[in-house]
């Protein structure tokens, strides 16, 4: 049995794999989103952690009532990126944790992304300046709270603060460090410019080691964790690297497209990859392999936003979307532009904001319901056009939210006009490709295979429709 531990955003929840794959135990808990002020974003990182402890406490109980003559072989982390947390010597926090989608650092990155500095930082680390990004955020916090800064013995993510907490041991590995800002990856070392640029030092970071790395539960917590004594810690990867791995978009011409709250769109390369106009990032998998593409704000809380705050509608989610059906392709001419939490791919705008266009008293709800559907996805096609300067996508491999839905999903094939393959397993991609990762590491049989599901193809009918439509959304997109 392996545990697939995956530290997101909006929850931490780990599954449990019999080697087999079959999921055989499973436990989530949310994690709690702080705005002590507009635009800032943030989470108390020892929250997250008992939150850490809680899922694995839950996971290990059902296993050990449901199997008990199992064994434990491992735990492997997946993890969101882009946040930081400053802590002391002794790994305590000195701040809160500021998530991928804290703002605070906005009117820097901007500055700094129409400098020389911005271009040159992206083109050694594949990170686009953005305020996500934690060189900006160290930029403002040594610039906005220079007494916490100077106080600070290391500066990490939050998979890192729970890897120390857990092992005693200050380590980032090569996927989640990649995108930083700081990581040069084409030396899978620290970048000088960055580190100079933020105003640290090397030593000032965790250790950089392998996404394989694997460690021990610290003494400190071999007593009160001991189901899970003597089983190794991996630390693993970023989870957009292992939502590859688990959904099976790891081959030349493979995308993999995940729509939860947030939307990407990401494929596997095996040398960095720049887009001149910074529509892309560009991350390390592992040291051989890199993962290419873009991150969307908007996914499905941008219907979310339209069912609750603007229709107020009775409706469940699923049967709110649902209504979509009854409006034709390309929404009888509505459009939506999905920016109402800013944007990072492709525009790397925080102040962009969305909006409806060519509204007509023709339109109904379910025509607005399928121009915000289409609009997400019209985006995604977007950072697509950057990714296939290089290389053409023939699949796409569907993962998170919006996968269940089967006509979000057909609009995904027919605005494409590429085929879409949706996984049979209903485990988290980035848990599932966690654990993939882990049974290679530990020289296991690899079993956890993905199951060749249902294949949507595009209808060709729709094809020239949407063609039409996406170069229209394109001209209503922000203007620089």
């Amino acid at each position: 049995m392996l545990i697939g531990l995956d530290i997101g955003t909006t929850n931490v929840k780990a599954v449990a794999f019999s080697d087999t794959a079959e999921v055989v135990a499973n436990a989530e808990r949310a994690n709690r989103i702080l705005s002590p002020q507009p635009g800032w974003s943030e989470q108390d990182p020892e929250t997250v952690f008992q939150n850490v402890l809680e899922v694995l406490s839950e996971t290990t109980r059902q296993t050990t009532q449901s199997r008990p003559a199992s064994k434990l072989r491992g735990i492997v982390f997946s993890a969101a990126m882009h946040g930081l947390v400053a802590v002391d010597k002794e790994g305590q926090p000195l701040t809160n944790f500021l998530l991928w989608s804290d703002l605070r650092a906005d009117e820097l990155a901007k500055d700094l992304r129409q400098s020389g500095d911005g271009l040159e930082i992206y083109r050694k680390t594949g990170v686009p300046i953005h305020a996500m990004s934690p060189l900006c955020k160290l930029i403002w916090l040594r610039k906005n709270q220079p007494e916490i800064f100077q106080k600070a013995h290391k500066f990490l993510g939050i998979k890192e603060f729970v890897w120390q907490k857990l092992t005693g041991k200050f380590q980032s590995d090569l996927s989640v460090t990649s995108a930083t800002g700081l990581l040069n990856i084409w030396k899978n070392d620290w970048d000088e410019t960055a580190l100079a640029l933020a105003g640290i030092a090397a030593e000032q970071l965790p250790e950089l080691v392998s996404p394989s790395l694997a460690s021990q539960l610290s003494e400190s917590w071999k007593l009160s964790e001991s189901s899970l004594v003597g089983a190794p810690l991996i630390i693993g990867a970023s989870d957009g690297a292992l939502a590859n791995l688990g959904s099976g978009a790891t081959e030349p011409g493979q995308v993999a497209v995940t729509i939860g709250t947030s939307a990407a769109i990401r494929m596997v390369t095996h040398e960095p990859v720049l887009d001149e106009k910074m529509r892309t990032f560009c991350y390390r998998l592992d040291e051989n392999r890199c993962i290419v593409g873009g991150a969307s704000n908007n996914g499905t809380n941008v219907l979310e936003w339209l069912r609750t705050s603007v229709f107020q509608s009775p409706l469940d989610a699923e049967h709110f979307a649902n209504q979509a059906i009854d409006a034709p392709p390309a929404s009888d001419g509505l459009f939506f532009l999905p920016y109402l939490y800013g944007e990072r791919a492709p525009l790397y705008d925080a102040s962009a904001r969305g909006g409806f266009h060519g509204l007509a008293a023709r339109h109904m709800q379910a025509h607005f319901v399928r121009a915000t559907m289409e609009g997400v996805l019209f985006n995604l096609k977007i950072i697509a056009e950057a990714l296939e300067v290089r290389q053409p996508i023939r699949t796409l491999h569907a993962g998170g939210g919006f996968s269940k839905n089967k006509l979000w999903v057909q609009m995904l094939a027919d605005i494409f006009q590429r085929p879409v393959l949706l996984n049979e397993n209903d485990a988290d991609a980035s848990v599932l490709g966690a654990v993939k990762f882990a049974r290679k590491v530990l020289n296991l049989e690899q079993t956890v295979e993905n199951q060749r599901g249902r294949v949507v193809e595009p209808n060709v009918g729709n094809a020239e429709i949407y063609k039409s439509a996406f170069q229209r959304f394109k001209i209503l997109l922000p203007k620089e």
